[in-house]
């Protein structure tokens, strides 16, 4: 039976709630078990109660009511998630906010460009593969977006219940726009757009990808996008016409990066605005690297992170673009995104159609065997009618922000590190078989006991939980850090516990960390809710004085202890073409946590700042590894001998 049009269901989906203030502070006050002592608890406890059962906290609850009365789909997505979350970020984009995600090598990769971990072909060559491959990428992302544009994209559902499909339709044509104190989203109608934006050794292009036939949109072949990325890497490989390295920018904080696009605008309004325009309206972004820093996790996962190794911090890259596709000079690839408008996980399913085909899938008759080799690709002819390179019109000014956006760059990815971490020693089916628990919550009882093991402590740990089943629905936090938790990891390697005890635990926190799942994925988490209150409490009216105080729940230390995620986690789809992904950390003396639970096998991405509190990327990686491995042998040993339906050696994958 074929899916109904993409957006068709949109206004089947109910709102997103407004939790009650009962439901928000009970749950709240249950979360900060963990990260209090008994005495610290009761006086919480005291001042949540005494909000709870306020005239100011009713009040509050009332406005914000009024306000998702009034708001088009949502009160959160509506008037503050955006904003405050992404938007008034001063941060730069890089590693800060942005991520990636790893690709699969193609089905026919050439093994020498794979050499030498990766490094086959020298800098500053481009290969004939790579650009191919890139070329399969933009047919396969143009399809995509078609099939967004024409609405044949399936609906999504979870149980047989539809999901909301807007995000699809938000990161298309899409670009964030550095703005003072807040920026901005621009998106442009992709139906009208015929364009992706291309970087080659940091200068930009325009490629047309479609050409219109009787009004209709057309995507072009696989050996006209080809030809035309031939065009460009030969103008950007001969140094025809080099303009400055002004995508620099972009890696710098936002409010900086605001005044020195405004500054490229008025002293060009005319051509600066028109490149500027073309980037932002582009379907999407791919930049060819003549370059690769390696294969290996951390050197790829850094590339990922920061730009093109050897051109310096931050380069080759445009890091405000929703989507960009990035292919090195060995043909391995993956992408990047820009988090404010979308999820990575909906972009990771257009970045799995990109990589459905091999590159010798699609391969010309008439094409040269050359195309498959390390050498470097042919230069040929220097233009296509379907290629623009992009000018700018800078000053000295201009040079001196690029040069303050190159140390800033530089002190950024500086300051992290990363890796990616494969664990193959079993999978969803293990821990469903033999855990006989589930495997969302295992992973973050996992992480829970990881961190424990290498701080001596628990922390506050922030998981993504989707609100999708709502219209405009998009997270809520999972406080993953529980009493059950705690109880769990303090018990785990003491020797006076026994396996059964131990497992008990163990079980009784991811039933926990489950049924707090499932609220925050109804809309009835916590974070969200007092997010919102706290904002309106900050300016709510009283007669007689310009606004109401701050309430003392919102200035109790843990309120803030309790946001401050040094474990920021967040799980991805299993994703047999996705090799890994990963985001920054969202403190710098924690680590930011991405997992890809596969059936076999589970990929972690890991972010951590250079700080002497963290671990490096890779020893927390080991911990974790570790810590897979003792929780396998507790399950084996209570479970498959309680059985004796299976031998440990059966049980493992």
């Amino acid at each position: 039976m074929a899916s109904p049009p993409t957006f068709s269901l949109q206004h089947t989906l109910p709102r997103l709630p407004v939790p009650s203030l009962q439901e928000t502070c009970s749950l709240y006050l249950h979360s900060l078990l963990p990260l209090q002592t008994p005495e610290e608890h009761e006086k919480s406890k005291a001042i949540v109660h005494d909000f709870m059962n306020s005239h100011l906290a009713a009040s509050l609850q009332q406005r914000l009511i009024d306000i998702d009365n009034h708001s088009p789909t949502n009160w959160l997505e509506d008037n503050y998630w955006l904003r405050k979350a992404y938007l008034e970020w001063r941060e730069p984009l890089m590693v800060n906010s942005n991520w990636y995600i790893l690709g699969k090598d193609d089905d026919e990769h050439p093994k020498e460009l794979l050499a030498k971990n990766g490094k086959g072909l020298p800098p500053h060559q481009f290969s004939h593969f790579q650009v191919r491959r890139a070329a399969t990428f933009i047919y396969n992302g143009a399809d995509f977006v078609q099939s967004i544009e024409n609405q044949t994209l399936p609906v999504e559902n979870i149980r047989g219940k539809p999901l909301c499909m807007s995000q699809y339709g938000g990161f298309i044509c899409t670009t964030r726009i550095p703005l003072p104190y807040c920026d901005a989203l621009v998106q442009e109608d992709s139906s009208h757009v015929l364009h992706i934006a291309v970087m080659a050794c940091d200068q930009v292009y325009t490629l047309q990808v479609f050409e219109l036939v009787d009004g209709k949109k057309k995507r072009r072949s696989i050996d006209e996008l080809e030809k035309g990325l031939l065009a460009i890497v030969s103008h950007a490989s001969n140094k025809v016409n080099v303009q400055k390295c002004v995508p620099l920018l972009t890696t710098w904080d936002r409010d900086s990066w605001a005044i020195a696009r405004n500054h490229l605008l008025t002293i060009d309004p005319a051509g600066n605005r028109q490149s500027m325009s073309a980037i932002e309206k582009a379907l999407f972004m791919v930049c060819l690297d003549d370059y690769s820093h390696g294969s290996d996790p951390s050197q790829w996962s850094k590339t990922g992170f920061c730009g093109q190794q050897n051109r310096g911090q931050g380069h080759n890259r445009w890091m405000d673009k929703s989507l960009s596709v990035v292919v090195e000079n060995n043909g391995k690839a993956f992408i990047a995104g820009e988090h404010s408008p979308v999820d990575a996980l909906t972009v990771s399913y257009m970045w799995d159609h990109m990589l459905r085909t091999s590159v010798a899938s699609h391969k010309a008759a008439a094409a040269q065997p050359a195309w498959l080799t390390g050498t470097h690709a042919p230069l040929g002819t220097t233009s296509s009618p379907l290629v623009e390179h992009l000018t700018w019109t800078t000053d000295r000014k201009t040079d001196d922000y690029m040069d303050q956006a190159q140390q800033s760059a530089n002190a950024t990815a500086a300051r992290s590190d990363s890796s990616v971490t494969i664990f193959n020693e079993y999978g969803t089916d293990w821990i469903k078989r033999v855990g006989k628990l589930p495997p969302d919550a295992f992973y973050q009882m996992v992480l829970q006991l990881a961190y424990y093991r290498a701080h001596n402590t628990v922390t506050a740990t922030y998981e993504t939980a989707s609100t999708r089943k709502y219209l405009r629905g998009r997270t809520e936090t999972i406080r993953s850090c529980s009493i059950d938790s705690k109880n769990f990891v303090e018990a785990f390697d003491d020797p006076s516990k026994s396996d059964k005890e131990t497992y008990t635990l163990l079980a009784k926190a991811t039933t926990a960390h489950r049924k707090y799942t499932q609220i925050a994925s109804e809309g009835h988490g916590c974070d969200r809710h007092l997010m919102v209150l706290k904002l309106l409490n900050m300016d709510h009216p009283v007669q007689g004085k310009e606004t109401a105080p701050l309430h003392p729940i919102f200035t109790d230390p843990v309120f803030a202890a309790s946001q401050t995620w040094r474990l920021s986690t967040s799980g991805l789809q299993e994703g047999n073409q996705l090799m890994g992904t990963g985001f920054g950390a969202a403190f710098k003396n924690g680590y930011g946590i991405n997992y890809m639970a596969g059936r076999t096998l589970v990929k972690f991405g890991i972010e951590v700042k250079n700080d002497e509190e963290s671990l490096s990327a890779q020893d927390i990686g080991g911990v974790i590894v570790q810590t897979l491995q003792d929780l396998r042998d507790l399950c084996e040993r209570v479970n498959v001998a309680q059985d004796g339906s299976a031998s440990a050696s059966t049980a493992r994958l």
